[in-house]
């Protein structure tokens, strides 16, 4: 961000850096609206919402069900780099929505910049790190004591649909 700004002083256009995380979430927001909007009325189209933010796929689902716009579509995608938001990607998987997870490659000194400054502009992330490592003892505990260890998704989507949740 430091150099964006640096370089948009030194050749004279409008600092392109939000002023504050929560102006960064609403141009997104506004962004995606628009973007959803025209994926109703387009049946070409489609998009890949590629966020870490559990606000931004909040405000994705919200306006998918206000739009009609049904997972089953499939032109609404989720991804999230692999190791991280787990807590978002498999409940989105789980019912029913085309999730990806996504793995940077390539040279060590190419790839180590990418994923350090993914981290940075996810300072959340250690929170989330800590809540997604709780979910996964609970589900885990549940998973043990319901002699249910492995995962069927086809009964696990029956018995989140038969007890309401999503």
């Amino acid at each position: 961000m430091a150099q964006e700004r640096e370089r948009a002083a030194q050749v004279g256009y409008e600092d392109p850096i939000n002023p504050t995380y929560e102006a960064t979430n609403a141009m997104y927001h506004r962004c995606l609206n628009y973007v959803l909007e025209e994926i109703k009325h387009n049946n070409w189209a489609s998009v890949m919402v590629a966020s870490h933010n559990e606000d931004s796929v909040r405000f994705t689902i919200q306006r998918m069900e206000e739009l009609n716009l049904h997972p089953s579509e499939k032109k609404v995608y989720f991804g999230q780099l692999l190791g991280m938001c787990d807590q978002i990607s498999f409940p989105l998987g789980q019912a029913g929505f085309p999730v990806y997870k996504y793995v940077p490659y390539g040279p060590v000194q190419e790839v180590l910049p990418y994923l350090s400054r993914r981290a940075l502009e996810n300072r959340g992330m250690m929170k989330g790190a800590q809540r997604e490592r709780q979910l996964l003892r609970q589900e885990l505990k549940r998973r043990l004591l319901s002699g249910n260890l492995l995962c069927r998704p086809a009964e696990e989507g029956r018995r989140l649909r038969t007890e309401g949740r999503r």
